[in-house]
């Protein structure tokens, strides 16, 4: 035994000793790789274990909010009718529900992997998943006709656990106690990293992008749990002084976010952690901000991506190579609006703005007038940011360190361009995406100006 401890002991510290000798560039890239292989067996391992769930169980729990899911149906609107940025995607909630039912005459794995439920008519989704909620839960012995390969679901894990003996409705109170929660923690985190201004600028980016909607559901909520809760380990990282922990949690963020998110705001999970990142790399007087976003990108990329692409082999290795090439290839074309011009790809852009911009569907504006209300309104911001930045007598040091911030303010663009077909289709709510841009904007003006000498110079005049 003592012996056997001896080796044990002296392998650790061989291993301890090669890691602590590697080049750090090396050192960093093997712990992400050793990251993606831990945190990839843990998702895809709860997927399955998840699908042993009696689905009687999580219908009973359903079926206890059965009036109230019948009366929000499939697009539900809060407060004001009509209205995009106060509606919510019931639609996609009743697939989400229907998914966590597993199915009773597949395996474990065959539930994982093919992500199985029942559908009414010809489409995704088919003429309504509330009514093909409501019907199942009338009969259950119905078969499930659908299958879902292009994503992970991975949402069904903390339903299927939740759906054991809370309701819909309660699930959707516990979301709204723990977004609150969460955005009062963010806040602080940004608060004590750059300061109260920094703290505000997090609360009114969310206004902005009507945010607070999020947790009324369960479609939009996965992304900006996970965006919350990388941004408060990533503070915590930084002030615990764990600085090699960075990369690998930027790259959990990303595979998380292949795993639980259903394509709402998934680009999120990465601006915002990164937007505190950025904040206290200026604020510490840290070198090379702009490699800095450019690693965590690649990090965060390889996380998303490369855990997306490991459902294309199980699903090849389940079904078959050519089912899973002939589904995920159609369906990132078709997302990516392969095929479509550069127009196409500008509208995208365009119609998220028009969501972030107007209220009401029928207070519309045409491209043009988005494009003439941007050239003045970023015309007039730019000449008081340039009057507050002569006045203040600034360094062009410190606006350099600031600048790759608007490279966070400009990443919701680059994903619409991107996704094109899906951000124009579902532009009601990819436009909170936009929340980054807001904050990054604003956290841009804050760090490129020298208010101190703002106020000693108002003070000398005065």
């Amino acid at each position: 035994m003592i012996i056997g401890a001896i080796k044990i002991s002296e392998v650790n510290r061989i291993k301890v000793d090669l890691l602590s000798n590697m080049n750090p560039a090396l050192r960093t890239v093997v712990a992400c790789a050793i990251t993606f292989v831990v945190a990839a067996g843990l998702c895809i391992g709860a997927l399955i274990a998840s699908a042993t769930v009696n689905p009687d169980t999580i219908m009973d729990s359903i079926r206890r909010d059965y009036d109230q899911i019948y009366q929000r149906g499939d697009y539900p609107t809060f407060l004001f009718d009509g209205m995009p940025k106060y509606r919510y995607d019931g639609f996609t909630d009743g697939i989400m529900m229907l998914q966590s039912i597993p199915d009773r005459n597949r395996s474990a794995l065959e539930n994982a992997v093919m992500a199985p439920y029942f559908a009414i008519g010809p489409g995704t989704g088919g003429s309504s998943p509330t009514e093909a909620l409501l019907e199942k839960l009338s009969d259950p012995a119905i078969e499930d006709d659908r299958t879902y390969v292009l994503y992970w679901h991975g949402y069904v894990v903390p339903l299927r656990i939740l759906l054991s003996f809370l309701s819909p409705m309660t699930i959707i109170a516990l979301n709204c106690i723990v977004f609150a929660v969460l955005v009062a923690l963010v806040f602080e985190a940004f608060r004590r990293t750059g300061g109260l201004a920094y703290g505000i600028a997090f609360i009114v980016a969310l206004f902005a992008t009507f945010s607070w909607i999020v947790p009324f559901g369960f479609q939009f909520f996965a992304s900006y749990l996970i965006a919350f809760i990388a941004t408060l380990v990533l503070y915590w990282i930084l002030h615990t002084k764990r600085h090699s922990w960075v990369m690998p949690l930027f790259l959990v963020a990303g595979l998380l976010t292949a795993f639980f998110d259903f394509l709402v705001t998934p680009l999120l999970t990465f601006l915002l952690p990164l937007a505190l990142y950025l904040l206290w790399c200026i604020k510490e007087g840290r070198d090379t901000p702009f490699l800095k976003v450019c690693a965590a990108g690649v990090a965060w990329l390889v996380g998303y991506a490369g855990f997306w692409v490991s459902k294309w082999l199980m699903t090849a290795v389940v079904h078959s190579v050519d089912y899973a090439n002939s589904e995920f290839l159609y369906a990132v074309g078709m997302r990516s609006g392969a095929g479509g011009g550069i127009s196409y790809r500008l509208g995208a852009i365009y119609s998220n703005l028009h969501q972030l911009f107007i209220l009401r569907p029928d207070a519309g504006m045409s491209m043009s007038d988005i494009t003439v209300v941007l050239v003045v309104v970023l015309t007039a911001l730019t000449a008081v940011w340039w009057f507050l930045v002569s006045a203040s007598g600034t360094s062009s040091v410190q606006i350099k360190r600031a600048l790759p911030l608007l490279l966070v303010a400009a990443g919701p663009y680059v994903w619409y361009f991107v996704m094109a077909q899906h951000s124009t289709f579902h532009s009601w709510m990819t436009y909170r995406l936009q929340t980054a841009s807001v904050l990054a904007v604003i956290f841009f003006v804050l760090l490129s100006i020298d208010w101190s000498k703002l106020r000693r110079s108002k003070k000398a005049k005065g």
